[in-house]
């Protein structure tokens, strides 16, 4: 069933449900009220009739017969009669086609009782009341028919028998268009959704005021777009030069073996041809070893986190880098360590971030006139801040806002060999840990990378 169908009965539901109750307590107030009504009625005609009697003994049943055939008609089908203690009728009065009535031994003793009972005999409502006199107790029984009330009640309920319907009719209307007012959004937003492929995440949706949910849904949905578009660009980006950089190395290899099978060469000729093609080698192995290292960066649930003392991967990728290249300099700058040793961890791969620093500081020396890099770590409350810098020329805004772009070579980075992936490798890995990578350059300082990552929490 489709959702406009599901909220139009679901509306229908919840307002014949509302009327439904507010009829029937309407129903029941209204009987309820015009029976205690008119059996207050029966009461006070049942006092006021021992009352007269009462006072005008010597001539009461002609004072009341009078009274009762020519008293106005505000009760139809009456019977009206009088008792002593011993349940001998004293008066009896009944309208003409009318039944009399006679209550029985229980009916009196309950009005003795409690001073007055209602029933019904026949249709009728009956007031059973006792009148306790210092001369004679008095029995008085009125009863009559409910005429209006019953009409009334009867009227009320074919209003709700007819009105009833019409109000679940209405309510279905005004709930389909209730519903499709809902769900228009939706369908403007399903058919936006269908304009956006792989080749074509330009379109956006329509964000409306962005004060309702929908509005907020569809920007949300927006900015998911962004970041694809964002995400397919560097992907393309990425095939592009990676395609380029791979092919340049084989072809300087195939070439190279190309020439030297051309003719026949001294050793020293093929030696210098495979030391040639053995560095070419060396350049695609570190370039695909790259490759590999984004493409797991880029993987949360490819990698092992556990916990990491920082201090100790970045004093290895120090003792490495300066071992594996003689004319480096590097130095470490260690605040002091916290008492509380999860202020020194972070949660993370030590593999992944050991290649994180180990490409800053050798990038750091490589792009430095004098070789070197200085590392400040220090340690916060909430996280651990390592600090690198270096004395190469200044960069400019946008070089740095294409700094982390795969393939990516500033204009220091001439005549120097490198892949340009080590900083996107590295922003992934910084990423992947949950901290931040900043860069900044001046002419003064030189150039400066921040990395910020969270500390073990206790």
């Amino acid at each position: 069933m489709k959702l406009v169908y599901k909220i139009n009965l679901l509306f229908a539901a919840i307002v014949s449900a509302i009327v439904l109750v507010i009829a029937f307590l309407i129903y029941t107030i209204s009987r309820q009220t015009l029976e205690n009504d008119y059996r207050q009625r029966l009461k006070t005609r049942a006092a006021r009739t021992a009352q007269l009697y009462t006072f005008f003994r010597s001539d009461t049943t002609n004072l009341l017969k009078s009274l009762d055939a020519n008293a106005p008609p505000a009760l139809f089908n009456k019977n009206i009669n009088i008792y002593d203690d011993n349940r001998n009728i004293l008066y009896e009065y009944h309208d003409e086609g009318t039944q009399r009535l006679s209550p029985d031994s229980k009916r009196f003793a309950e009005a003795a009782e409690s001073g007055e009972i209602f029933y019904s005999v026949n249709g009728k409502d009956v007031c059973l009341y006792y009148h306790k006199d210092p001369v004679m107790n008095l029995t008085v029984l009125v009863a009559a028919d409910n005429l209006a009330g019953k009409d009334y009640i009867r009227n009320l309920k074919n209003i709700f028998l007819l009105f009833f319907p019409a109000a679940v009719i209405i309510a279905l209307a005004a709930g389909y268009l209730f519903s499709r007012s809902i769900i228009r959004p939706i369908k403007e937003t399903i058919r936006d959704v269908k304009l956006i492929t792989s080749q074509n995440l330009s379109h956006r949706l329509f964000e409306g005021n962005k004060k309702d949910e929908f509005s907020q849904l569809n920007a949300t949905f927006n900015d998911l777009l962004n970041r694809l578009e964002e995400s397919f660009a560097i992907q393309r980006r990425f095939i592009s030069n990676a395609s380029h950089e791979l092919s340049t190395p084989l072809t300087s290899v195939s070439s190279q073996i190309e020439v030297s099978l051309l003719q026949d060469r001294s050793p020293e000729e093929y030696r210098h041809v495979l030391r040639s093609v053995l560095d070419d080698v060396r350049e695609l192995h570190q370039l695909t070893h790259n490759l590999l290292e984004i493409a797991k960066a880029g993987t949360d649930g490819g990698i092992t986190l556990d916990k990491v003392r920082i201090d100790e991967v970045l004093i290895k990728a120090h003792s490495d880098l300066l071992r594996q290249n003689k004319g480096y300099r590097a130095e470490l700058f260690f605040d002091e360590l916290p008492e509380d040793e999860n202020e020194c961890l972070v949660f993370g791969n030590y593999h992944l971030l050991y290649s994180a620093f180990k490409n800053l500081l050798e990038n750091g020396c490589k792009y430095s006139p004098d070789a070197s890099v200085k590392v400040y770590l220090s340690f916060r409350t909430q996280e651990v801040m390592i600090t690198f810098t270096n004395n190469s020329d200044m960069l400019t805004n946008e070089e740095i806002g294409k700094l982390f772009e795969p393939f990516y070579r500033g204009s220091n980075a001439r005549g120097k060999q490198g892949t340009g992936l080590g900083l996107t490798l590295t922003r992934r890995i910084i990423n992947l840990h949950k901290g931040t990578l900043s860069v900044s350059s001046t002419a003064e300082q030189g150039t400066i990378l921040v990395i910020l990552l969270p500390a073990l929490r206790k």
